[in-house]
């Protein structure tokens, strides 16, 4: 399996010029970076992909000096600024074999999560943890009877349609695995219509892929995975996490 961190965007309401990017916050005697790829490494991936835009050479610089067995490769989001990150994700997966595990960059999560879903989910999957079903700006997961994914609703709240007609997973935390034919699927349904996705995140996408494909959740019930966009979210992993004591 091949790792992929979207690592591209600007993070602009973190609000920290001390540090060329966000993945580069420290936690403890790591950054966010080093502890996705120690941890990656420790998963035995064959390679990650790093998606970087902005500040690229200073990521690519952090990267190279550390200590890793695990091949790295780079790929150049030039257009970060101006597009969403579907445009990275395809970027990181065109032309390449294989199953993927895809990480949102600015996601910090207990290393125990991450382990348990690589090694006890399979492609097609994403991660997901309990969540109010009338929260606004969570990532709602909806099912079918079946228990595959039906949709992705971000950003607003569910309709009473949808409330009747799906169950709901919980939230999507920021990664997933997807098998060689989904990712294939994504890369072609992007190129064919590029202009409806460029500007899109992920989940827009994927609601175009779940119909044709079947996804399954896989639910983490103790959550403690945290989307880093504020300097008040990076305060509260703090406060959560005793990196210190962790075992690396």
């Amino acid at each position: 399996m091949q790792a992929v961190i979207l690592l591209a965007g600007y993070g602009s309401r973190l609000k920290r010029d001390d540090i060329p990017h966000k993945c580069l916050l420290p936690f403890g005697k790591e950054t966010l970076l080093s502890r996705h790829l120690s941890i990656l490494e420790s998963l035995g991936m064959e390679r990650t992909v790093l998606v970087v835009g902005h500040n690229k050479e200073a990521v690519k610089s952090y990267t190279q000096n550390l200590d890793l067995k695990m091949p790295v490769e780079f790929v150049d989001n030039d257009r970060y600024e101006t597009t969403g990150n579907t445009l990275s994700l395809v970027m990181a997966l065109r032309n390449r074999e294989g199953e993927f595990l895809v990480m949102d960059g600015d996601v910090l999560y207990p290393r125990a999560v991450l382990e348990e879903y690589v090694r006890q989910s399979q492609p097609s999957s994403f991660a997901v943890t309990p969540v109010d079903i009338d929260d606004t700006e969570a990532t709602k997961v909806l099912l079918r009877d079946d228990q595959t994914i039906a949709s992705f609703v971000t950003k607003r709240d569910l309709t009473r349609e949808e409330k009747s007609k799906f169950h709901m997973a919980g939230e999507a935390i920021g990664f997933f695995m997807l098998t060689q034919a989904v990712a294939r699927n994504l890369v072609v349904l992007y190129d064919r219509e590029e202009a409806r996705f460029i500007q899109a995140l992920w989940e827009i996408i994927f609601n175009e892929i779940t119909p044709h494909n079947e996804i399954r959740p896989y639910l983490i019930p103790g959550g403690g995975c945290i989307e880093i966009d504020t300097q008040e979210d990076y305060e509260e992993a703090l406060r959560l996490y005793p990196f210190q004591s962790e075992n690396h």
